[in-house]
């Protein structure tokens, strides 16, 4: 059944032991409010099977809008699927995402994209009908050997905006499809986030946000989840200044995202960093043709980031 958002309270404290079920372990406190609900979404797209008024499987998405050149796409982000131990195999994950895809395209979604694991990939193609849209490395850099004169020598005037207050305009219009990222979804998505913390290092003019990269601290490392620039000099300059900061907090490993096609991919290299693993798949499946940006399942005409994932 799909998930109303008057029945959610009752859903979701139950959700909890089906979740620790299914992976082993304990889910988030506050996680799933925040995903599902508190999200600046009208709709909630969460569908599951019950047996005497207990979740036995689930398949979700998160409603999430896409962006290319000024003109925004209703589309949704495919997110964990659960199935407890003991009604595996019996078709559940096929039926709630065929019974999922079905109630948001009636109001207008035009696709369904994410990023399936090893263990689900091949199910989502042969049970889903998905489409492999590319598999994109993790690009890697060991900080120790980053050569000195890569490193801004002076201080760059580089603020800190980590509750997202300054105004962040579009993106540039590059023919490219992003995430898109108005001020109050980058709030949502990285300061009230329940499960990680987020540094968000900005250049920017009275208050007017030019370029950011959004980072999180992993093991001995950084993620640097979220690289927005508006020039390949801005690159250079804030992403150098991130660099130099995680080499100088003991830091020993730096990871990100970043498209061939796409400027920044060049300033990382500059900077060292080379692909690596992990390696994350990433496709969909389209709902409306006609509301779809065009040539979708064309890796070349996207700009994605970690952040765009659920996993960082």
């Amino acid at each position: 059944m799909i998930v109303a958002r008057s029945e959610w309270p009752a859903i979701r404290e139950k959700l909890g032991a089906l979740f620790l079920a299914t992976f082993g372990r304990a889910i988030q406190p506050g996680y799933l409010d925040w995903r599902y609900l508190d999200n600046g979404q009208e709709q909630l797209l969460f569908s599951v099977e019950m047996e005497n008024l207990d979740p036995v499987a689930s398949y979700s998405a998160f409603p999430v809008n896409l962006v290319r050149d000024g003109r925004v796409y209703r589309t949704a982000m495919s997110m964990t699927t659960m199935t407890h131990p003991r009604w595996q195999g019996r078709g559940l994950f096929q039926k709630l995402a065929t019974e999922l895809y079905a109630y948001a395209q009636g109001f207008g979604t035009a696709a369904v994209w994410g990023f399936p694991n090893a263990t689900s990939h091949p199910h989502f193609h042969s049970k889903l009908g998905w489409s492999d849209i590319y598999e994109i490395p993790t690009m890697a850099l060991d900080l120790a050997d980053v050569a000195p004169r890569k490193l801004p020598s002076s201080e760059v005037v580089v603020e800190a905006d980590d509750a997202f207050s300054m105004d962040y305009p579009e993106p540039p219009r590059d023919g490219l499809t992003r995430v898109h990222r108005p001020k109050e979804y980058l709030a949502w998505r990285y300061a009230r986030n329940p499960e990680n913390a987020y540094r968000n290092y900005v250049l920017s003019r009275e208050g007017i946000v030019s370029s950011y990269v959004v980072t999180k601290a992993f093991r001995d490392g950084v993620d640097l989840v979220d690289i927005q620039t508006s020039t390949p000099e801005e690159a250079r300059l804030l992403l150098s200044h991130v660099v130099k900061l995680s080499r100088e907090s003991g830091l020993r490993q730096a990871y990100c995202w970043a498209p061939t096609h796409h400027a920044v991919h060049g300033v990382l290299e500059w900077l060292g960093f080379e692909n690596s693993t992990p390696v994350t798949y990433f496709g969909g499946r389209e709902l409306i043709r006609s509301a779809a940006p065009g040539d979708w399942l064309n890796f070349r005409n996207w700009y994605l980031q970690m952040g765009d994932s659920d996993v960082y």
